[in-house]
This record gives structure tokens, C-alpha cells and sequence, in this order.
């Protein structure tokens, strides 16, 4: 199965609601997830810490040349632009047969606060920003955040969340069952993405 279609269609809800059930906790990793009233796709949030800092886990998210090693079944990203704390890349993305494949192009703003030492990276769907591509479905309504809170100079803690439409027909039944395992995928890749010499030393001008 191949569930990033669903993982990146993210539509932002506040992280503080209740009623999330934990459906995965592996790995120091835990995906939770709630029912969205008017919605058939579940709302998920996971969580975790990193051994790195907070610097070099926002170099993951800024390198797009390399977001397939993160995202599963990402089959190719394009930069579309990107300055010191936003980007928009453009993402084409395989889905379990016999639904069609999706593309989406998505802005990420980075906002870090001194006094809290957290890093907030709002994630919103662009669909305009990039041509439209016939073989694939565009994805057109998310966002979502990923919030990073440094613990000392070698951890950092995520709080991941997102809810959202992945798009054309697909059962509500695949669409859940892919959300509760994803995130954990995507974790585990972060995981192993901030042991790499590449990311390491990293500084940022909007981390202060």
C-alpha cells in the first residue's frame, strides 16, 4: 500500500482538542487519532523526540531535494521557491492501485519564538503553484503544522498534526487505516534522516 496521498492532503485543526485515541506507540513514536465532525477521513497527531537539534531538524524539512527520503512514495519533488523561512515545493505522489495518483504543491512558513524555544512550521496546500498534470489528481484543500520545541542542544520534540481530503473517490476505510500507519513511517524516516552528516551544524537565520 502506498498511503503519502493521504499523509500530505493536511487540513489544520487545533492540536489542544480532545478525544484523540493513541493507535500506534512504537519506536518512541505515538500517532493518535480523532473523528472530525462533517468528515469521513480521521485527524491525526503524532509525536516524538529526536536525538538532534532543533536546527538540524529543521534542515530536513528545508531540503527538498531530498523530501522523497522522508515522505514514503513520494515519486519526485520540484523546488518552486524558497527564501530563509518559507518554501513551495511541488510533490507527485503514488497511491495504492487502483486509485489514481496525486500531486499537490505546498507552502511551508517556519516561525520560531525565542522565549519558548519552538519552532512552528505551518504547512498549506498551494494547488496553483504549479501546472496541473493530467495523469495525476491535484490535491487542493490542507495544512498542517509541525511543531518543534528544543530540549537541550541534542533534543528536540515534535508535535505532528494534520486532517484533510485526499481527493477523487477512495473508501473512507482505506483513507483511515492508511492515516494510522503513516505517520509512523514518516517518523521513523525522520529518525533516521538526523543521524546523516549532511544535516549536521546547521544555523538558521529565523532561529535566534
Amino acid at each position: 500500500m502506498k498511503p503519502l496521498f493521504v499523509l500530505l492532503v493536511v487540513a489544520f485543526l487545533p492540536f489542544h482538542d480532545v478525544d484523540w485515541e493513541l493507535k500506534k506507540d512504537k519506536n518512541d513514536i505515538k500517532v493518535y487519532t480523532k473523528h472530525v465532525e462533517g468528515s469521513s477521513l480521521k485527524a491525526i497527531k503524532a509525536t516524538t523526540t529526536f536525538s538532534a537539534s532543533l536546527e538540524t531538524c529543521a534542515a530536513i524539512l528545508r531540503d527538498i531535494d531530498h523530501l522523497t527520503d522522508l515522505f514514503p512514495d513520494t515519486r519526485s519533488v520540484k523546488k518552486i521557491s524558497q527564501s530563509e523561512s518559507e518554501q513551495v515545493h511541488y510533490l507527485e505522489m503514488d497511491a495504492p492501485w487502483p486509485v489514481a495518483d496525486r500531486d499537490g504543491a505546498f507552502r511551508l512558513v517556519y516561525t520560531y519564538t525565542a522565549a519558548t524555544k519552538t519552532l512552528l512550521v505551518d504547512a498549506k496546500m498551494v494547488p496553483d503553484a504549479y501546472p496541473v498534470q493530467e495523469k495525476f489528481i491535484r490535491l487542493s484543500k490542507g495544512g498542517g503544522t509541525w511543531t518543534f520545541k528544543r530540549v537541550d542542544a541534542t533534543h528536540t520534540t515534535l508535535d505532528y498534526y494534520f486532517h484533510g481530503d485526499p481527493g477523487g473517490n477512495i473508501p473512507s476505510w482505506l483513507a483511515n487505516s492508511v492515516v494510522e500507519e503513516n505517520p509512523l513511517k514518516l517518523l521513523q524516516n525522520f529518525h533516521d534522516l538526523v543521524k546523516l552528516e549532511r544535516y549536521q551544524g546547521k544555523k538558521f537565520a529565523f532561529i535566534k
